[in-house]
């Protein structure tokens, strides 16, 4: 085990990227994979079952609020059951065999959601709560091992900044095709054309699924390091795990901001066809859609290397700040403009701030795991992960309560052709004013509570390293 230690210590030590531009792109195309298929559900969603089927947006709600704290039981737990060491660890390693099976059915029941064999709103509610229940499992399971890998197998802040750099990239365009090819297949008010957009988007994440297997594989060093730390680890249960996690400040304050991330992307984006439909009252909501999310592209893709830049000169913390405060400003004009131009403008604008976040996120995200690495002197990234998306699908319940009151104390009218001024503003308040609220607070927080800075990082690394983690 020394001599493991030794090596690990020396390779970090003297080669910063200990893998190959192959496997940094086969594990950060899953930023395209996550965005894709959670942008593409998210979306679509509420549209779908409130304004093509005509179920009610109380009962959409209800099925949405179960959802999420379905999320917030199975995400938790699927990071704890997969921090486990079992028969299957030895040959295959930690996280690949939860990955592989757990990928592949979350994209079968993506296309299931819109596979509605039922007419009648019970049926249509239950079939939504059963399928999406399952659906997220899968989710949970395979994105658990996924982002818990990250910190397990790449050590040096450099190698996290560039696998995070192209996990951005990759994500950015997951977003933008997420939004784009469904109404590229959608005609209008016809069921069918849900049913193959929905088809489309199950095969291509499978296609992805399967060229994230390089990144994912774990090698024999990393395997070994784990199961000889599995025998010195005495094992914690599910709960005391928890508590570890939960009494670390800054985990606390990093949850906080994903938890606002989570609410924009979720909000936002599902705001995008009332938004098109409504807001614009353009002849062309598909075109619409094409150019908000291609800007909105645009501007995360070019605003890559000034965030890495950021990251690496002045650390993840400050990064995430100028991000969120950034974004925060660049919504307020999305309260008052009718124009596609305008909203094209600052739709871009908005892909710079995000931007910030889906670079930092991971390499932040591991500052935190290291440090309560440090305390606990235990890896439970699992654990840590499945907090993290615990916290993440608390956004589904904030999103699906949002839409509710705001739908009904503004009198929105599914199915109608146009909406009175009250709903108008029901649309602008989720897609910008709510997300704009979440965003500034997270600034706040990171700016007067959040301490990792990269002095403190660095030292925590050195420490780790010593320790043989």
């Amino acid at each position: 085990m020394n001599d493991l230690k030794n090596n690990l210590n020396k390779e970090n030590k003297s080669n910063e990227m200990k893998y190959s531009s192959v496997v940094h792109w086969s594990y950060g195309i899953g930023g395209f994979f996550t965005n894709f298929i959670a942008v593409a559900l998210g979306v679509r969603l509420i549209f779908f079952y409130e304004n093509i089927l005509l179920l009610d947006i109380v009962l959409i709600g209800i099925a949405l609020i179960i959802l999420g704290f379905w999320n917030m039981i199975n995400d938790p737990l699927m990071g704890y059951f997969s921090d486990k060491s079992y028969r299957f660890t030895k040959k295959w390693g930690r996280r690949f065999p939860w990955f592989v099976p757990s990928a592949i059915l979350c994209c079968v029941f993506y296309g299931l959601v819109f596979l509605v064999p039922f007419r009648d709103p019970l049926g249509m509610f239950f079939w939504l709560v059963i399928i999406s229940c399952i659906y997220e499992l899968m989710y949970s399971t395979w994105n658990t091992n996924y982002v818990a890998l990250f910190p397990e197998k790449f050590r040096s802040e450099k190698e996290r900044t560039k696998v995070g750099g192209i996990n951005t990239i990759t994500g950015q365009f997951g977003v933008a095709l997420g939004i784009l090819i469904p109404p590229l297949i959608i005609i209008a008010d016809d069921l069918n054309s849900y049913i193959l957009a929905g088809f489309v988007v199950m095969i291509i994440g499978i296609i992805v699924a399967i060229s994230m297997i390089p990144g994912m594989r774990e090698d024999e060093t990393l395997r070994t390091i784990d199961l000889n730390l599995d025998d010195q680890q005495k094992e914690s249960s599910f709960f005391e795990s928890l508590k570890y996690v939960v009494k670390q400040k800054n985990m606390g304050f990093y949850l906080f901001t994903h938890l606002a991330h989570q609410v924009l992307t979720f909000l936002m984006l599902a705001s995008f066809p009332f938004w098109t439909v409504f807001i614009l009252e353009t002849d062309s909501p598909t075109t619409a859609e094409i150019m908000m999310a291609g800007t909105f592209l645009i501007g995360g893709l070019v605003s890559v290397p000034l965030w890495i830049k950021i990251g690496r000169k002045y650390g993840n913390r400050k990064g995430f700040m100028y991000g969120t405060f950034a974004t925060s400003i660049f919504f307020i004009p999305m309260l008052f403009i009718s124009d596609l131009l305008l909203t094209v403008i600052i739709v871009f604008l908005l892909g710079i701030g995000v931007g910030a976040i889906w670079t930092l996120m991971y390499p932040t995200f591991s500052d935190v795991i290291d440090e309560n690495v440090l305390i606990t002197n235990k890896r439970q990234e699992g654990v840590y992960n499945g907090i993290r998306m615990f916290i993440g699908r608390f956004a589904a319940v904030i999103n699906a309560i949002a839409f509710v009151i705001v739908h009904t104390f503004t009198h929105y009218k599914p199915g109608a052709k146009t909406q009175a001024l009250p709903a108008l503003m029901g649309i602008r308040i989720l897609m910008a004013g709510i997300p704009m609220v979440f965003y500034f607070i997270a600034f706040i927080v990171m700016w007067k509570f959040y301490d990792l800075t990269p002095e403190k990082v660095a030292v925590n690394q050195r420490i780790l390293k010593e320790r043989g983690f």
